[in-house]
């Protein structure tokens, strides 16, 4: 049986899928996409009442970590950290 790994990278190859048909509508598209996704992942994790809440809310924190990463690195010396905005 696959594992958790295994299943998320099926999961987000399907995801992909229609993520590439709805993006590049400008950046307030983009925006409502991704906040549209993560609602819904929520959703799902409530509604379906077999995934523990502290899993959901330690992977979304994480993820805050990894998407400043991907938007302009972890150098906190970095320019984007030097401008004021963090």
């Amino acid at each position: 049986m696959p594992g958790l790994e295994e299943v998320q990278k099926a999961h987000e190859a399907k995801l992909t899928q229609l993520i590439n048909e709805l993006r590049g509508g400008g950046a307030e598209s983009d925006l409502a996409l991704v906040r549209a996704l993560i609602h819904r992942a929520v959703h799902v994790a409530a509604e379906q009442k077999n995934v523990e809440f502290c899993a959901v809310a330690t992977f979304l924190a994480d993820m805050v970590t990894h998407a400043h990463g991907l938007h302009h690195g972890g150098d906190p010396r970095g320019e984007a950290h030097r401008d004021g905005l963090h």
